[in-house]
């Protein structure tokens, strides 16, 4: 058969019969050439999820926030002002307001009792008192405050310091919270046992002014009534056969002198 009965098909194969061939041997490529592609892609993606895998391995962020869990548990925040409220110091300051206007009241009260000042002076005096109360007051809310602050900044120190070592673990690292509790603990039953001889520690001298007391119910008597005497505050006045009875307050006078002439 000669190359031009192929070409009329004279005896040749069938025309589409080569097509198809052709086209379904196309098709198979086509499909091996994006078989080959899709598995090049799913490698990839393969080998970007083995390697963030083994990033988020390396990665102590969930160690770290297990840690600070646990800290917050036992730090909440003001964790502080829970642990010691501003009302912890009110017996102690009750107390020592009592103690101290027992004291000035006692003063006022031994003066009306050696005849320094009278009873109007007495209330006078007392009437003052209750208007230092206010700054007194004052005075010891203070002492409460410093040494409630003081204290308060020593236990944010060591929930810090526990925040501090939880944020610098790292992947497998085993965090233990007790010595953190244990102090906080610690510092706190520490604290409230000291804190009546600490405060009174903190009170110099007397809260209540009664320096010018006397002076003051002296001058609150008014006319008629007994003047305010230093003697008498001094305990100097005492009655002789030298004074007078009629004003306990006045001056001692001096004897008669009698003379006498010798011839």
């Amino acid at each position: 058969m000669s190359w031009l009965s192929n070409l009329f098909g004279g005896g040749g194969e069938d025309p589409e019969a080569v097509r198809q061939r052709e086209a379904e041997r196309a098709r198979l490529a086509n499909a091996q050439a994006l078989q080959v592609q899709m598995d090049y892609l799913n490698q990839l993606r393969s080998d970007q999820q083995a390697k963030e895998a083994a990033e988020a391995a390396k990665d102590p962020t969930a160690t770290r926030q297990s840690a600070m869990a646990q800290l917050n548990s036992l730090f909440a925040p003001e964790f502080q002002n829970t642990a010691l409220p501003s009302s912890l110091t009110d017996p102690l300051e009750q107390q020592v307001y009592g103690e101290q206007r027992g004291k000035a009241d006692d003063y006022i009260k031994n003066l009306l009792k050696r005849g320094v000042i009278t009873d109007t002076g007495y209330a006078a005096a007392a009437k003052n008192l209750d208007e230092q109360g206010s700054r007194v007051r004052t005075s010891l809310d203070d002492i409460s405050n410093t040494l409630l602050s003081a204290e308060r900044d020593k236990l944010a120190g060591i929930a810090d310091r526990g925040r501090g070592a939880a944020s610098a673990l790292n992947v497998g690292d085993t965090f233990d919270i007790n010595p953190y509790a244990g102090a906080y603990n610690t510092e706190i039953g520490s604290f409230q046992s000291s804190l009546p001889d600490r405060f009174k520690g903190s009170i110099t001298g007397d809260l209540f002014d009664t320096k010018t007391l006397a002076a003051l119910a002296g001058g609150a008597q008014g006319a008629g009534n007994q003047p305010f005497d230093p003697n008498a505050l001094a305990g100097t006045n005492i009655p002789t056969s030298e004074t007078t009875t009629d004003d306990p307050f006045a001056p001692l006078k001096k004897k008669d002198e009698r003379t006498s002439t010798v011839f």
